[in-house]
Parts: structure tokens; C-alpha cells; sequence
């Protein structure tokens, strides 16, 4: 078995891109019950993929976890050259893939208009305004400024975490200090943040991103920072948090909340002893998260987010311009919506590997070594 070493932990990249995945289920399932379809599973058996949108709280108790493993000891220092390191490496990790999936928006938008002039006015104009871009591409949509799903929607959890990163700043070194009491009155007063977030939406629902986007990203990076005070505490030694049967007792609860559509914020700590379990695992689950796949999939995670609402829209597209007018009195059965929805992750997958090859990645390394000169 591989060694698990002290700078990177190696299973929580998987784990990226199997929440990927559930966010990917959770848009193409919602996709299909707004176009009049049957879901993908219907609520009165399961609810694991109705509430997929909580997945992203899931990213952002990792991404507080894994900065705060990387940044933690950096951030003690903060001068001006240590910061500037810390938000170029951060800038460079989320923009550049950004800019270029938004402008894969923008041509899928030119084309549309060009071929479908009528219908791209009747469905498409309200979401695919000038301003509106540009609040996204400078990562404005959590400001509040807009209320109401436009462009890469899924992008707004972006730009949550780029503010969050921003924050970070100050309060990764606060955290980071090792003062217990402190750390759990953060944690406490983080969940009681989900908990004002989901008060806010009328079925209490953590489902908010536009105007509370940045909030939700801050509570659960807090959440993130403070799990790792304890992974940190419990690193080098044995404890139940390392064995097998927590590790799934924490997968299982927190599938558990999804599936009988409990409260959303009795999720959020069942994710973050979850991540602990995952970091500090050496057994089967260890072994099971680091093969070649998974290790594949949390790679290309951020491509993968990124660009997978570029082709749900275009298979709406093609459902209102092509399937629906020709089988207007048609129910798509189970094995339609299986077979749409593994061409959508063949399609999702493959683009993300190329993005992730030839664009996130020769991006980063070009310019961070730019800095350096």
C-alpha cells in the first residue's frame, strides 16, 4: 500500500470528482422534471438525487480542509509577497478554465441565434444578456446583483470560493492556531450559518446561491478549516476516525439524510466527519478512492464542473428543437433518460480531459511561472 504522505492526502481528490458526478445527476434530473419529464428516480422512492445541489457545501468543507492543509502553516506569515504567492496560485487555479468555458458559452450562444433565431429569443435571451456575462466572468454573481439562473449557472460556486479565498486570508491563520474553544465556537456558529441560510428559503432548503452564494461558501469552508484542526490533532495517532466502519457509517449517514429528505443542514456535519474519515483512512476505503479512476475523475473535477452545463443545455436544445416536436405525446422511459444521460457524461468526461490537459493546467504552469520572473 502506498504511504499516505504529510503533504498531500491523497483520497480526497476522488472525492471531487464523485461529487462532481452527483452534481452532474442532480442538473441533468431537475433538467428533466422542467421539461415536463419523470425524474430520474421519482421522490416518493429516493431523494438522493433531488437534493444534489448540497454536494457543493460538500466542496466547500474540502476546499476550507485541503487550503488550510496547504496554506495553513504559509498564511502565519502574512506578507505582502506570502499573500500575493497565496492569491496568484488561487486566481490561476480557478480563472483561466473559467474565462474559457464561458466563452464556449458565448459561441454556443452565437451559433444559437444564427441557426434558431426564434426559438434562442424565446428561450435563451432572458439568460444570455451582455451584462449578465459579465457579472460572471468576473465573479459578481454572488454580490446579489442578479437573482435568477443566467450563463454557466453552476459557476456561481466559483465565485463563492474566490471570495471565501479572499477571507481566508484572515481567517485560516485565526483557526489555524490550535486554540480548541475557538475552534469549536467557529464550528458551531458555521453550522448555525447553514441553518440561517436554509431559514431563508421556504422549505428550508440549503438551495440558495445567488444573493447567500458567498455566505454558504464561507460557513462551510469555516466548517472545512476547523475539521481539520482535528485531523491534524489525530494524524499520527489511532483512532475510530481511521477505521473502516466509520468511514462508511459517515457515507452512509450522509446519504442516509439525502435519500429520506431530512433537513439539509443535518448533512453538513455527516460531510465533514466524513472528510475526516476519508483523510485519515489507510484500509479498504483508502485503497478503493485511489484507483486509476477515481484518481481520474477528482483530477479533471474542476473541468468537469465547470463544463458540464455547456452540454445539458446543448441536449436541451436538442430536446425542444428536435425530440419534443417530433414525439409530442411521448414520456422518455427509463433506458431514453439512461441513454441521454450516459452520452451527457461520455461527452462531460471526454471534453473535461481535453480542458484539463490543454487548458487548466499549461494555463496554471504558465502563469505562475510568470510570476516567478
Amino acid at each position: 500500500m502506498k504511504p499516505k504522505s504529510v503533504n498531500y492526502i491523497y483520497s480526497l481528490t476522488p472525492l471531487r470528482g464523485l461529487a462532481a458526478l452527483l452534481v452532474i445527476l442532480f442538473h441533468y434530473d431537475i433538467w428533466l422534471m422542467l421539461r415536463g419529464f419523470p425524474r430520474l428516480i421519482d421522490t416518493k422512492y429516493s431523494s438522493i438525487i433531488t437534493n444534489g445541489y448540497v454536494w457543493v457545501d460538500f466542496f466547500f468543507i474540502l476546499s476550507g480542509f485541503v487550503i488550510c492543509h496547504v496554506y495553513g502553516k504559509k498564511l502565519e506569515n502574512r506578507t505582502r509577497k506570502v499573500i500575493k504567492k497565496y492569491l496568484w496560485a488561487r486566481f490561476t487555479r480557478l480563472y483561466p478554465l473559467h474565462v474559457f468555458i464561458m466563452l464556449l458559452f458565448v459561441l454556443q450562444t452565437i451559433v444559437l441565434f444564427q441557426l434558431f433565431p426564434d426559438y434562442a429569443t424565446e428561450k435563451w435571451k432572458w439568460c444570455r444578456s451582455i451584462p449578465d456575462f459579465f457579472i460572471h466572468l468576473f465573479f459578481l454573481q454572488t454580490t446579489g446583483i442578479i437573482d435568477r439562473p443566467v450563463w454557466n449557472v453552476g459557476s456561481w460556486s466559483i465565485a463563492a470560493e474566490w471570495w471565501t479565498y479572499i477571507l481566508a486570508i484572515g481567517l485560516i491563520p485565526l483557526l489555524n492556531k490550535g486554540h480548541k474553544h475557538l475552534n469549536i465556537v467557529s464550528g458551531i456558529l458555521a453550522f448555525f450559518g447553514f441553518v440561517f441560510i436554509a431559514y431563508q428559503n421556504p422549505e428550508f432548503k440549503l438551495d440558495e446561491f445567488y444573493g447567500l452564494g458567498t455566505l454558504r461558501c464561507i460557513f462551510g469552508f469555516t466548517i472545512g478549516i476547523v475539521v481539520y484542526q482535528v485531523y491534524s490533532i489525530l494524524v499520527h495517532k489511532q483512532s475510530i476516525w481511521s477505521k473502516d466502519w466509520m468511514f462508511y457509517i459517515m457515507l452512509l449517514g450522509s446519504l442516509s439524510v439525502l435519500h429520506f429528505n431530512l433537513y439539509d443542514v443535518i448533512v453538513i456535519p455527516f460531510f465533514g466527519a466524513f472528510i475526516l474519515c476519508a483523510a485519515l483512512n489507510n484500509g479498504r476505503p483508502y485503497k478503493w478512492l485511489n484507483s486509476k479512476p477515481l484518481i481520474f475523475l477528482g483530477n479533471i473535477s474542476y473541468s468537469t464542473y465547470l463544463i458540464h452545463l455547456f452540454w445539458i443545455y446543448l441536449w436541451l436544445m436538442w430536446l425542444d428543437l428536435y425530440f419534443i416536436p417530433a414525439n409530442p405525446n411521448l414520456t422518455p422511459g427509463l433506458s431514453d433518460k439512461i441513454l441521454w444521460l450516459f452520452i451527457l457524461l461520455i461527452l462531460i468526461i471526454g471534453s473535461s480531459y481535453l480542458t484539463y490537459k490543454h487548458v487548466e493546467i499549461p494555463a496554471q504552469k504558465k502563469l505562475r511561472h510568470w510570476l516567478k520572473h
